[in-house]
């Protein structure tokens, strides 16, 4: 697989507007099909700043190998490939109107396309300069020659678990032991002799160009419709653009029963997530930001919305458009969902083409009027439910995390992940959240009744799910049309016996459970399900996607002078853990030999070892009744 398809190259010119020079290493296959190709490269005002970047998704025919910018009823590559443009405005009075703004785009099927900025300048600026096109070939052969694959392919649940395991310092295990890490990514023969491991869980590649040595960055693991590297998500100005939306405020008086679900009070963070989960129209708009910045939001959201690999498939399906002008609106017309970037305020004039529109200037949230109601036609509907306790929690941890902790982005991400997660888990309580059709085929055995979000008691289960029903019903359609996929459906979490259990339900039930009996048919169920590597690796995924129980425990360590424990980032595990001081004798005869189990496991001994290492309490009752066991 080439690392690069095709470079382009484009300007603006006074007269003629802009338009494309070059391609390399020939014309673009179905340039027919992408109509207005050098105004999607070269974005709006970009007269007012020096520099700015655009980004476009796009489709390649399997058959014919022709790209274009949105699907069609035709047969098309699974992966898409990324339109990534710099942009350069210099100025100088030797040109016309004191200044030349020039363009170079990459088309490549790598998600961490930005890791080719250096050498795409320097292309630049030489190719501008000297009027050189071998530069381009130069160029496309540098990327071209080096192997940037990572040699390995983990499946998905371990990918959820090996970037969720943040607290342990993880990173200088892998990056310090060779073997450990070979291991751990299942790496078979020899290491990509063109990658070197980083101390961030991210490789180095040099390229040769120009005479240069130039450092490429490569992502240790790729997520699904993570864009750059999921570990290192330092180029989206995460935390500054997150804090922006969390200050946010609703700017319209108007109600719509799938995202204002609290009112006018209802925080915009919630209603950008309900209007992707439930296939909205949603535009990002802002005159006086770079394209860039526009872009980095849209980003953003979807990180959140995706949660890092647990809601998949929205790159492709959802219709992402990262920053658009006028001259696509027919593609914004013929789409049924979409989120997209622009910087031109005819589209926030024009309510039609939207349901919600965040304008990044304001830092407001606007909502159509086309499609919702009045104060006064409201009042037949209900919008004013009580915060449901995941929400309320999601907003508390991350505002703690950010404003109090100053956590790095890593456990940032992590919220994201347990939220989105939660928020799906009782979207698909009543579906039994497994895709029938799945399950037909694959015949998984569910060991134990009992899936999905747990609640404590049935009204609060009532008063919560009918707060997210209608929200629900759309989501569970995308879902089932392949809009969206979840990967944590509990068909593809069922192990080598095809055996199943929801192991996120009945671990919360656990700790409120006051029979004996139901307790004892628990633990018997989890250990029934754990026959391999796989099911505990599941286990171990499980246990950090458990959020905390409430704020209030996220508070309890810092409020006694000390940062956040293990034991707050994953309250999973100790739950486990704590169960070693039940008074049951078969409980905690299970319980150990559930750790004994993980102990087997290469992954499972190295964190178990680290938990039990942190606190002296847990690590003595394990080998006192380890000993007893045997």
């Amino acid at each position: 697989m080439k690392n690069i398809e095709y470079i382009i190259t484009a300007e603006f010119h006074i007269d003629r507007g802009p338009s494309l020079i070059d391609s390399f290493p020939g014309s673009i296959p179905g340039l027919k099909n992408l109509p207005f190709l050098p105004e999607t490269m070269i974005p709006d005002q970009i007269h007012k700043r020096e520099d700015d970047y655009t980004l476009f998704l796009l489709f390649r025919d399997a058959k014919t190998g022709e790209f274009c910018y949105m699907k069609e009823d035709k047969e098309y590559e699974e992966e898409l490939y990324f339109l990534y443009t710099i942009v350069f405005n210099s100025k100088d009075d030797v040109y016309r109107r004191g200044s030349q703004i020039k363009s170079l785009s990459l088309i490549t099927r790598l998600s961490f396309f930005k890791s080719f900025r250096p050498l795409m300048t320097i292309s630049l600026e030489k190719y501008f300069h000297n009027n050189d096109v071998t530069c381009l070939q130069e160029l496309y052969q540098s990327l071209n020659s080096k192997n940037f694959d990572t040699g390995y392919d983990i499946s998905m649940s371990k990918k959820l678990l090996v970037t969720s395991v943040l607290d342990l310092f993880i990173n200088e295990k892998i990056y310090g032991d060779q073997k450990f890490r070979k291991r751990l990514l299942e790496i078979k023969g020899d290491e990509n002799k063109d990658l070197f491991i980083r101390k961030d869980l991210s490789f180095n590649s040099v390229v040769q160009f120009c005479g240069m040595s130039l450092p490429v960055k490569v992502p240790m693991i790729s997520l699904p419709d993570t864009v750059g590297d999921y570990l290192n998500p330092t180029d989206l100005n995460l935390k500054g653009n997150l804090i922006d939306l969390l200050e946010a405020s609703l700017a319209t008086k108007l109600y719509h029963e799938e995202l204002t679900i609290y009112g006018l009070q209802t925080p915009p963070i919630i209603i950008l997530i309900n209007a992707i989960l439930t296939g909205k129209k949603i535009i990002i708009l802002s005159y006086e930001n770079s394209a860039g910045h526009i872009i980095d939001t849209v980003f953003l959201i979807l990180k959140i919305i995706t949660g890092g690999g647990i809601l998949c498939n929205i790159l492709s399906n959802y219709n992402v458009f990262p920053i658009i002008d006028v001259s696509k609106i027919d593609y914004l017309e013929r789409c049924d969902h979409y989120i997209a970037g622009t910087i031109n305020p005819f589209f926030k004039h024009n309510e039609k083409l939207w349901d919600l529109m965040y304008d990044l200037d304001s830092n407001e949230i606007f909502l159509s009027k086309e499609y919702c109601y009045t104060e006064n036609e409201a009042q037949g509907h209900i919008f004013k439910n009580s915060i449901i306790s995941e929400d309320a929690k999601f907003l508390s941890n991350l505002q703690l995390s950010l404003f109090t902790y100053n956590d790095d982005l890593s456990t940032i991400q992590l919220i994201f992940r347990r939220h989105i997660n939660e928020i799906i888990r009782i979207m698909l309580s009543s579906k039994n959240f497994i895709d029938n059709r799945n399950v037909a085929k694959s015949n998984v055995n569910l060991l134990l009744s009992g899936v999905g979000y747990y609640w404590n008691s049935d009204t609060n289960k009532l008063l919560e799910m009918t707060c997210y029903q209608t929200i629900g019903n759309k989501f569970q359609n995308l879902l089932y049309d392949g809009v969206f996929s979840y990967s944590l459906l509990l068909s593809n979490l069922a192990n080598e016996l095809n055996t199943v259990i929801d192991l996120q339900h009945h671990m919360q039930s656990l700790t409120s459970m006051s029979n004996i009996e139901e307790e004892k048919k628990v633990w018997r169920g989890i250990l029934q399900y754990l026959v391999s590597g796989r099911s505990l690796e599941n286990l171990l995924l499980v246990t950090y996607l458990i959020p905390p129980s409430s704020s209030l425990s996220l508070q309890s360590s810092s409020s006694h002078g000390g940062g956040l424990t293990i034991f707050d980032k994953n309250k999973g595990i100790e739950i486990i853990l704590i169960n070693l001081f039940h008074y049951d004798d078969e409980i905690k005869s299970i319980v150990v030999t559930i750790l004994k189990e993980l102990q087997e496991n290469f992954l499972g001994e190295w964190c178990l070892s680290e938990y039990l290492r942190s606190n002296v309490m847990y690590e003595l009752a394990f080998d006192d009744l380890s000993s007893d066991v045997s």
